[in-house]
């Protein structure tokens, strides 16, 4: 069994600034409880949950695969979105510099479907795009994946639905 992961990694800690990250993504999030890191980086997260950990300088967000598969760009900070499914051979990067996309990649059972943008510099040490996507992690956390003690805190978030209040006044009319 492989890793099956999806999320955002940004170059800034946001712990003491969450709700300010939760409007630039248009999320609106309700807290469900704390746990550990090994549970917010379990394989398949729920795409009606959202597990947030923190490192001294970044910010890692676990949120369910097809949340992926859009870019998700903040304007002052460096973003990496990513999927990486070891189990179906399919990984998704694309990495966002102050709301710039600088680097996509689609790769399924090792064919890249999409490769636009330049060469991210760790790309040069990496065999294969699941290590684009571990070493890129690192960069932006400050701190190696595998480094992360499995009973660090972490926090999870359950999506709240936004209400259309037009759409809602019109289905009432």
């Amino acid at each position: 069994m492989g890793y099956n992961i999806s999320g955002i990694a940004i170059d800034k800690n946001y712990e003491n600034d969450f709700v300010s990250l939760q409007n630039q993504l248009g999320w609106n999030l309700e807290k469900v409880t704390e746990i550990d890191f090994e549970t917010a980086s379990a394989n398949w997260t729920d795409d009606k949950i959202c597990n947030v950990y923190f490192t001294k300088t970044g910010t890692l967000i676990f949120i369910g695969m097809e949340n992926c598969e859009q870019s998700f760009n903040l304007k002052n900070d460096h973003v990496l979105t990513f999927a990486l499914s070891e189990t179906s051979m399919v990984f998704n990067i694309n990495y966002s510099e102050k709301g710039v996309e600088k680097r996509s990649i689609i790769e399924v059972n090792d064919e890249r479907v999409e490769d636009s943008g330049e060469a991210l510099a760790i790309e040069k040490d990496s065999e294969d795009t699941s290590e684009i996507i571990w070493n890129q992690i690192e960069v932006l956390l400050g701190k190696r994946f595998f480094d992360i003690e499995l009973e660090e805190k972490a926090t999870q978030y359950r999506f709240k639905p936004v209400i259309d209040l037009k759409k809602w006044w019109e289905f009432w009319k």
